[in-house]
């Protein structure tokens, strides 16, 4: 018997399209189905290239910044990937501390509470894998940050089937809050620190910088390695948030969340 051929896959711009007719009509988020499903990790990248391109282009602006999500052995195994993912950060939804944020314009609101790392010169080409020691002369400053990003009320329980749509819809970030600075000649202590997250003043988590991939650096050479096999290379003043220390929030209407790196810094966000 003659079995129906199966949809031709759309390429990227029309499914980046797809998710953001998507998030304009406020749908719920579900796996792409075909032809827009990318069909492996690498048009799902491309994917997320045309997604940004567009958002870029209707909003007047462009990448500000990047993020690295899927940083936990738990979140992996929720996703069914045993990688982190990457995703870029808008210029014109990159906030000081104390930002005010209107619930109302996100579909399910998620905060994350993570350190961002900036590079203080261009990373060179060179054939060897970064690591965290070759990376980390290249670094001149971090903040403490909050990520904001909406999973569209996702069923986490069927991430596994939608997991080319998460990488796709630029790992649902939404914009980051950056806290005041630390200096280079700081990091020996931030990589000591624990950290607290709070809402409306109270502790609800602690985190360590070994929490994410194992070090802060480790994170960093992951995605200069994984942008370089895409073609692209960090720049002098390009920034990096590196992924979540404390579990991810989901805040409410009238809440200040809080992320307190002892006496390195700290960032809040207000949501109304």
């Amino acid at each position: 018997m003659n079995m129906p051929p199966l949809p031709l896959w759309s390429g990227p711009p029309a499914a980046a399209q797809e998710l953001v007719r998507q998030q304009a009509v406020g749908e719920a988020f579900h796996a792409l189905s075909a032809p827009f499903e990318p069909p492996n990790l690498a048009e799902a990248y491309a994917t997320q290239d045309a997604f940004v391109q567009e958002l870029a282009r209707q909003r007047n602006t462009r990448v500000g910044g990047y993020k690295i999500a899927i940083t936990t052995p738990a979140m992996r195994a929720l996703v069914g990937f045993d990688d982190a993912i990457s995703g870029c950060v808008l210029a014109d939804s990159v906030y000081a501390s104390g930002h005010q944020l209107a619930l109302q314009n996100f579909q399910h609101l998620i905060v994350e509470f993570e350190l961002t790392l900036q590079f203080g010169q261009d990373l060179p080409e060179q054939e060897d894998a970064w690591d965290r020691h070759s990376i980390a002369p290249y670094l001149d400053c971090a903040y403490p940050s909050l990520e904001i990003a909406d999973d569209r009320f996702a069923n986490y329980a069927l991430l596994k089937k939608g997991f080319f749509s998460v990488v796709a819809e630029n790992a649902w970030n939404h914009g980051v809050v950056l806290g005041s600075a630390i200096a280079a000649k700081d990091f020996d202590a931030l990589w000591q620190t624990q950290a607290t997250a709070y809402i409306n003043g109270k502790a609800i988590g602690q985190g360590h910088s070994q929490d994410v991939m194992g070090h802060p650096l480790t994170a960093m050479a992951w995605i200069a390695n994984h942008l370089r096999s895409r073609g692209k290379r960090f720049k002098a003043g390009d920034w990096v948030t590196t992924g979540s220390w404390v579990a991810s929030q989901f805040p409410t209407a009238g809440q200040e969340l809080r992320f307190d790196m002892k006496s390195l810094g700290e960032v809040t966000l207000a949501v109304y």
